[in-house]
């Protein structure tokens, strides 16, 4: 109880940093300032690369030529392909402090994809499909909002350097995992499993640097750092299957599980445009 207060202590710091940010803005926008603008803003976009326990491991569960790899937080499932491919969109605003030239606060919103670069794949054994193997894998997303602190160095008046960094909530969803199996030779089977993973919130931070040109155009280097939690999963297997003489059975397994917890740490590029 202790440490679920703890948490909603935490965010409702965040938010209320964000509303105190958001109000300084509103405020500044009302005056006229002609040295330097008070409040910018700027949207992004770029890739993403899991680290750590968000990364894959060889799977020692297939033969090696097939390719398949799996998330090193969960045992229970195999990925058919060798690579996780993210992407990243967001917007931030920046408020400049008067008096500390370069130095502003920062409040940030994010969307972040990781899925398996062969989220679907069908696997057929033979041309009249007496073997057949459907896998839809499931898509990691993660919303945080952020604010924090922006630092930025003018080398001359076409490049600067930047630093920045921000802590906030996060709001951690992961789809279903569908693996659907039919055999259709001698002994029609059709085996579909289910898993659907809760959705939580969590505390994280981020730290990025980069380059600005002409005060527009920029590209950065982000680690994100989404906080360490266990994932609630709800497995569900029916199996459905006609034997030789003709005696049908369906068997349902529903059961809940709790996997180790997912700490999810990623390494984003970013382009971004600025006015």
């Amino acid at each position: 109880m202790k440490r679920k207060l703890s948490r909603q202590a935490l965010l409702s710091v965040a938010m209320v940093a964000s509303l105190a940010v958001s109000t300084a803005m509103a405020q500044d926008t009302q005056t006229k300032n002609t040295d330097s603008k008070k409040v910018e803003y700027s949207i992004y976009l770029g890739a993403s690369t899991p680290l750590g326990s968000f990364g894959q491991a060889p799977s020692p569960e297939f033969p090696v030529e097939l390719f398949h790899t799996k998330l090193s937080w969960n045992d229970d499932i195999t990925y058919g392909d060798a690579d996780f491919v993210g992407a990243n969109i967001g917007v931030k605003a920046k408020y400049n402090i008067s008096g500390l030239k370069g130095l502003g606060i920062i409040a940030t919103a994010d969307v972040l994809f990781n899925t398996a670069a062969d989220f679907y794949i069908k696997e057929v054994v033979d041309e009249d499909e007496d073997y057949l193997t459907e896998y839809f894998y499931s898509t990691y997303i993660n919303i945080p909002v952020m604010v924090g602190a922006n630092y930025n160095y003018a080398i001359n008046d076409k490049v600067s350097i930047w630093g920045e960094a921000a802590i906030g909530a996060n709001l951690r969803i992961i789809t279903s995992d569908i693996f659907d199996y039919k055999r259709a030779n001698g002994m029609d089977i059709n085996d579909y499993t289910e898993i659907n993973y809760d959705n939580c919130f969590t505390l994280g931070f981020q730290a990025g640097l980069g380059i600005m040109l002409k005060n527009k155009y920029s590209i950065g280097l982000h680690y994100y750092n989404l906080g360490n939690k266990a994932v609630t999963e709800k497995y569900t297997e029916i199996t459905d299957y006609t034997n030789a003489s003709g005696h049908h059975y369906v068997n349902i397994i529903e059961e809940p599980r709790t996997k180790p917890p997912l700490k999810t740490t990623m390494l984003l590029i970013r382009f971004g445009y600025h006015f």
